[in-house]
């Protein structure tokens, strides 16, 4: 897998297109946010003041946990409906915004039986040692990728060809993820700005490394 050919391929590809690939993203975040806040005013949980370091130690009611965990769980599984919004990017060019919530009303059964089956498996390894629950959430890194872009695949079946596919690859992929590291280092110094350009190269990237993977296995 030639990494630097990806990557470069990638940044071709946001050129121009950087605002289509983060409005959605922003969209989420703040749908997550506002759901969220709500929800602590009606659970009577305080915001917590991270500069002061204030209520971090406050009873959180289970019935707000439990909530938050749903709401939390449906927003990924949304998320998963973005990945196929990508992915008709990367393939033809154009955006489509309906793809996402269409994705989503179609798999999101998958999505979930998916979603709880890798949580599991990466957790009782991570239980093992942290080495094991890396290696199997790497073997897992394309299970929403593979439900969004198969029409008959169920959640259980993607997690073994998701499995399937990164043999031989697990370490490749793992070193590409940590070639973004230096960009994330400049968040901070960039006062976060820098976020409009690397979210939509990460993203693109990583489709793309998926679309190189499957055709080649």
């Amino acid at each position: 897998m030639n990494r630097k050919e990806i990557k470069e391929e990638a940044k071709a590809k946001i050129k121009g297109n950087k605002w289509n690939i983060l409005w959605p993203l922003l969209a989420i975040g703040a749908i997550e946010s506002v759901i969220d806040s709500i929800l602590r005013v009606i659970f009577k949980v305080p915001s917590i003041d991270y500069i002061s370091m204030e209520n971090l130690n406050t009873n959180v009611p289970m019935s707000y946990s439990i909530t938050s965990l749903v709401i939390a769980l449906i927003i990924g599984l949304i998320s998963a409906g973005y990945i196929k919004y990508i992915l008709d990017f990367v393939r033809t060019g154009k955006f489509n915004a309906n793809v996402i919530i269409d994705t989503f009303k179609k798999k999101w059964s998958q999505l979930l039986i998916a979603t709880i089956l890798v949580f599991v498996v990466v957790y009782l390894c991570t239980l093992l040692f942290i080495i094991p629950g890396i290696i199997m959430a790497l073997a897992y890194s394309f299970v929403s990728y593979i439900i969004v872009d198969n029409d008959n695949i169920g959640g259980k079946d993607a997690l073994t060809k998701s499995r399937e596919m990164m043999k031989g690859y697990k370490w490749d992929y793992f070193v590409f993820d940590l070639s973004f590291i230096g960009w994330m280092l400049l968040i901070p110094f960039t006062l976060g700005i820098i976020l409009v350009w690397l979210l939509p190269y990460i993203v693109v990237a990583n489709t793309l490394y998926y679309e190189n993977l499957k055709s080649l296995k």
